[in-house]
């Protein structure tokens, strides 16, 4: 490796500049072709043919100097030339990049052109039989890779017809066309920096990028797709493309090659088919025929991903590169020196219509695809999979990015392989799945992103789920098998009809719940405990057989109706009843606040060093019975309502024992002023204002006075002695408290 290295760095070239050196009319060399004879070149020499005119040359051109086609004919060349530039205009340098075991090849400071074909005119390399007829100088001694120092400039058309080698026209310039003819292998490698703007036309085979070069084509207008484009990089270094490619017949493909190093193969233009404009101008009449199949199939293109990391889209735009359907394009990924993989990096929607999966190219479902999937985390990257994924690695959502599987229409479901050791999702960005018909299952989805089920079809959640994000249902149903969601920050029922379904799971944990009327929890035999660091609402109904256990130390507000056989359990925090109705028991170690009308099917069981906090407007009716155990009573008041001489603190259609913490039978208590006093008689708790307490009413008889006319008493004179004391003595206390009122006594200290 040191010996070719140090070999290499040995042939670069030295610049050798003649300055002030008068520019030479190029030498006319047209008769001498059209008459097959070998030329040596001593300077620059033109080669001018005739519109319509082709002349095919066995002849070889040698020497030193340059070759120049013009006019508006053809010269096809069926034997290999060998010549250089003049000295005075070589300045072209080899060097060697890349890490130390695996480098690769670059050239600088281009030479000029040794050859150009002028608009109009035509230069063809082999007759398309089998000849050669390339234009070639090897000066450079590089493993598995000869790189031309005859540089090409292209305004006209540059055909390569030879077959039985690559070709590399050197560094590329120009704006014409370059055509690598169909069915003739091995086509043509562009290695080098071209600035090349013209097109590129690719019948059989072009190759760009490999482990011993780097290609860079940043002003390329497109590429003309008949055959296979292979693209490839070197260790520790990207490719990056950005032009269009048209397909123009059924069969053509891009193949990518990769480095195991983590290099990638970024293409941000579109793959497209293309069914109207020449050749060297196609274009595609309308967007929706790339994803709708046509007479024999001719639309349909083609992608094989051999152990590459593949991008597409750069993050600037959001222009999909492979728009179709699985009727209209394919994807394969493979392992190959490493495991495929593929990146999307969009700033916008982009949606993939077509399985990754890992058959033989048209075949692709014939196998499972070997490889890895990643939605880049540019901001607004949102991307749809519309058709069956069928590769058996890594999905990965990075933070800032969308992934949908399904559109929510009819026929464009998508799913993943669950159940391999390799089959997982990392989401640390949004996923979300929104399948219209068919029902799917993931497994082993972590990360610190969101999950939402948007669609109608159900999504069952099975094995290893960890993920820390929060969980949405806005429509159909998300299911529970062996999964769990007790690592999920949030649980948001958004809409009507939507449902969680944890009626197969076992005991399950979800964090913060919340939901609209309509949406439903499913409960198996077992419980779901609802753990609130924060405040939600819950509108929703519950079902099943199971029970409900809130702990956390927020505020859980149900609303709902539960069908739950099992009991409601509250272990932390508050349970807020508003127009709620429970089936079951309602067992409560902590809060529960009534707020509305409140039934619970059951048995109510309010344990010591509870309480319950109750709207004097709401009700709150038990089917069985109650149990007191020193609970703690709080009645609330809505300012500026008026307050009812009596209500009902709970109803119960069994046996209420024992009572609220210092509230035995009678016992008084004010709310707002006004004085209550509490009963547990006949199955209920009710406060009522005293009678003893209560203003005589505008009708009432009044007491006489003393000495009035009227009926006497049967009261002995010793009554009379006793009640007058009384009426004295209450008159002094009332004199003393209004004494305390006035000013605070003060104790007399000695």
């Amino acid at each position: 490796m040191r010996g070719w290295l140090l070999a290499v760095a040995a042939l670069t070239f030295v610049t050798v500049a003649l300055a002030g050196a008068p520019a030479q009319a190029a030498t006319d060399i047209t008769d001498r072709v059209r008459a097959d004879e070998d030329v040596e070149l001593a300077g620059d020499a033109v080669i001018t043919l005739g519109g319509g005119e082709e002349v095919v040359y066995d002849g070889v051109f040698s020497g030193v100097g340059t070759l120049t086609i013009s006019g508006r004919g053809t010269l096809v060349l069926t034997a290999d030339s060998d010549f250089q530039v003049p000295e005075d205009r070589r300045r072209q340098r080899t060097e060697i990049l890349g890490i130390t075991n695996h480098p690769y090849l670059t050239v600088r400071d281009p030479d000029p052109p040794a050859v150009t074909v002028e608009a109009g005119a035509t230069l063809q390399y082999g007759d398309g039989k089998g000849t050669t007829g390339r234009i070639g100088h090897y000066p450079y001694d590089y493993p598995h890779f000869a790189w031309n120092a005859l540089n090409h400039h292209v305004d006209g058309t540059l055909v390569v017809a030879v077959g039985g080698a690559l070709y590399h026209p050197g560094i590329l310039s120009g704006s014409g066309v370059l055509n690598q003819p169909r069915f003739l292998w091995d086509g043509v490698e562009l290695a080098g920096d071209h600035s090349f703007s013209g097109t590129v036309i690719n019948g059989t085979g072009v190759h760009v990028s490999r482990r011993e070069y780097l290609t860079t084509l940043p002003n390329l207008s497109k590429v003309v797709n008949y055959g296979s484009f292979m693209v490839d990089t070197p260790h520790d270094h990207d490719t990056v493309l950005g032009f269009d490619i048209l397909s123009r017949e059924w069969g053509n493909d891009i193949n990518f090659y990769g480095a195991p190093d983590g290099s990638r193969v970024i293409m941000s233009g579109v793959y497209s088919w293309s069914d109207q404009g020449s050749e060297t101008n196609p274009s595609l009449s309308d967007p929706d025929l790339n994803h709708q199949p046509v007479h024999k199939n001719i639309n349909k293109r083609g992608v094989n991903i051999q152990g590459a990391i593949v991008q597409w889209g750069d993050g600037t735009h959001s222009r999909f590169f492979l728009p179709g359907t699985r009727e209209t394009v394919y994807i394969n990924l493979y392992t190959r020196r490493a495991r495929g993989h593929l990146v999307f990096d969009y700033d916008g929607p982009v949606t993939l219509g077509a399985p990754i999966s890992g058959g033989k190219y048209h075949d692709t479902m014939d196998a499972v695809a070997q490889g890895d999937v990643t939605i880049a985390g540019t901001p607004g990257n949102d991307v749809t999979f519309a058709d069956q994924q069928n590769y058996d690695g890594v999905t990965t959502v990075e933070s800032g990015a969308t992934l949908r599987l399904g559109t929510g229409s009819p026929g464009k479901d998508s799913w993943l392989i669950t159940g391999t050791a390799g089959a997982k999702i990392v989401d640390d960005g949004a996923l979300v799945v929104n399948n219209a018909e068919k029902d799917i299952e993931l497994s082993g989805i972590s990360g610190a992103g969101s999950f939402e089920q948007a669609g109608p079809a159900a999504v069952t959640l099975t094995g290893d789920t960890t993920y820390s994000g929060p969980t949405t249902v806005s429509g159909g149903a998300l299911v529970l098998s062996d999964g769990t969601l007790a690592s999920s920050t949030k649980m948001k029922l958004s809409k009507p009809h939507a449902t969680l379904d944890v009626s197969a799971a076992g005991d399950q944990t979800v964090q913060n719940l919340s939901g609209v009327a309509g949406s439903k929890l499913r409960l198996g035999p077992t419980t779901l405990t609802v753990a609130s660091t924060e405040d939600t609402t819950y509108a929703g109904g519950v079902g099943g057989a199971g029970g409900l256990v809130k702990t956390g130390r927020a505020a859980l507000t149900y609303s709902g109706t539960s069908n739950a056989k099992g009991p409601w359990t509250v272990t932390g925090g508050t349970l807020v009843l508003s127009q709620a109705e429970l089936a079951g028991d309602l067992v409560v170690d902590k809060s529960l606040r009534v707020t509305g009308a409140t039934s619970v099917g059951g048995n109510l069981d309010l344990r010591r060093n509870s309480s319950l906090r109750i709207g004097t407007g709401a009700t709150l009716t038990v089917a069985g019975d109650v149990a007191l155990s020193g609970a703690q009573l709080k009645i609330r008041h809505k300012d500026g309502a008026d307050l009812p001489r009596e209500f009902a603190v709970i109803t119960s259609g069994g046996e209420i024992t024992g009572t609220f913490a210092g509230l035995d039978e009678g016992a008084q208590l004010d709310i707002d002023g006004t004085t209550y006093e509490i009963s547990y008689a006949d199955g209920r708790v009710v406060l009522s204002v005293p009678t003893s307490a209560a203003r005589p009413s505008a009708d009432a008889e009044p007491e006489e006075a003393p000495g009035s006319p009227g009926p006497r008493t049967s009261s002995s004179p010793v009554v009379a002695l006793v009640a007058a004391a009384l009426v004295l003595a209450a008159g002094a206390i009332v004199f003393v408290v209004l004494r305390r009122r006035r000013g605070a006594v003060r104790p007399r200290h000695g």
